[in-house]
Formats: structure tokens, C-alpha cells, sequence
């Protein structure tokens, strides 16, 4: 939530507290933020023509299981966006081949890129 005329987002609990950011772990404040984003980006898409989505390592702070739900949502993000997700970790290349294995996967190496 961000209230009215303010710049901070709150986090509402389930019993209706609210709570600032600096409260949540580093990997839930970045689920919440990668939340945020992607509901710009849909946003964004429905208004306008949908843009190329690029995307850095973004689940490093993320337990497995939110990875892979996370995983899912861009995937579901790719029906409508170009999506370019660098990585240099291969657990984060095994779970998403393991979603979708279709899915091309580029090798940046130091003389060449390489499918694969």
C-alpha cells in the first residue's frame, strides 16, 4: 500500500497492520518490489504496446520455492513481453528448463555465445 501523498510503500498484514519496509528481509522487500514491477509492466502493456522486459539476477535473495513461483510469473509475463533474463547462477537456468524447456538459453563465454 502506498498511502495517499506519500512516497513509502507499507506492507498490510493479514490482520490488517501495517508495516514499513525496513521490517521484511532483504528477499521478501525484493519480492514485494519484483511484485510491484511486473503489475507496472502489465499495466504499462494494456495502455501502450508491450516493451521488452530485461531483467538482472533477480532472484538471487529468493528461497527456491518463491524462485520458482517467480519463475512462473515471468513466464506468464513472456505471453505478452520480450523478456531477456541474464543470470551467471545454472540452478537459476536448471529450474527454469526444468518449467519450460523450450526456453533458449545463450552462453555468454569470453570468445563467443554459444546455445546451450
Amino acid at each position: 500500500m502506498a498511502p495517499h501523498g506519500e512516497e513509502n510503500i507499507e506492507v498490510v498484514g493479514v490482520n490488517g497492520s501495517r508495516y514499513q519496509l525496513d521490517i521484511l528481509s532483504r528477499g521478501t522487500a525484493e519480492q514485494l518490489y519484483l511484485s510491484l514491477r511486473f503489475g507496472y509492466i502489465q499495466e504499462f502493456g494494456r495502455r501502450s504496446r508491450p516493451l521488452p522486459v530485461v531483467m538482472d539476477d533477480i532472484l538471487v535473495n529468493f528461497d527456491p520455492q518463491r524462485a520458482r513461483a517467480s519463475i512462473n510469473t515471468i513466464m506468464e509475463l513472456a505471453d505478452r513481453n520480450q523478456i531477456l533474463f541474464f543470470t551467471c547462477h545454472p540452478e537459476t537456468v536448471a529450474m527454469i528448463k526444468e518449467l519450460d524447456q523450450n526456453i533458449p538459453v545463450w552462453r555468454l563465454e569470453a570468445d563467443a555465445v554459444r546455445l546451450g
